[in-house]
């Protein structure tokens, strides 16, 4: 008698244990797979600079690249929009950036081609909006080595359409001249 009530005494501490075990174990990353583009925090990916989504698989500047017809209105003549094709490709910056060619539909003036009025940008995700920035910078061709430019954008996963706000300025003129600057919003619709 007195072995048998050891031998249940010893399976009931080893089944308090076994259960004690199992449920301190609340670590809410266990069955999280963040892929290798993000870390788990508190049951959620964290995705590295560039990629988003539950298991951080998606690249966001994929979500930006394509042909584009651009519809672009500028404060220079508000009456005018120009139509014209832009292209945008991922980097080799990095996966968060992409580069947008023939902004300000330069390929239309004489001696310059789409890819001299080629910009570089950041693109990211803050709070479900997917955006895009371009940090003040000039053109590398010498054509048009005068001009800088600058804006902000967002992406519309519903309908895929890039829309940008984006000042350029002409160096070359003074300050006080109507045509230093120039401020235009354009949509970009995916062909």
């Amino acid at each position: 008698m007195k072995n048998n009530f050891l031998k249940t005494f010893v399976v009931a501490i080893a089944a308090f244990c076994m259960f004690t075990v199992q449920s301190c174990n609340n670590d809410p990353c266990s069955k999280v797979d963040c892929g290798i583009n993000g870390t788990c925090f508190e049951g959620n990916c964290i995705c590295d600079a560039g990629y988003d989504g539950t298991d951080c698989n998606i690249v966001i500047s994929s979500l930006f690249t394509g042909i584009y017809d651009v519809e672009e209105i500028c404060d220079s003549d508000p009456t005018f929009t120009d139509t014209y094709i832009s292209t945008i490709n991922e980097s080799i910056e990095g996966v968060q950036f992409i580069t947008i060619s023939n902004i300000y539909n330069f390929a239309s003036f004489d001696d310059v081609e789409a890819e001299d009025a080629t910009i570089l940008a950041s693109v990211s995700n803050a709070g479900g909006v997917y955006s895009l920035l371009i940090e003040n910078q000039t053109f590398t061709s010498a054509n048009l080595s005068n001009f800088e430019v600058s804006g902000t954008g967002t992406y519309d996963t519903a309908t895929s359409i890039i829309t940008v706000n984006y000042s350029i300025t002409d160096t070359s003129l003074d300050p006080f001249d109507s045509a230093y600057i120039d401020n235009c919003v354009q949509a970009y619709y995916p062909q």
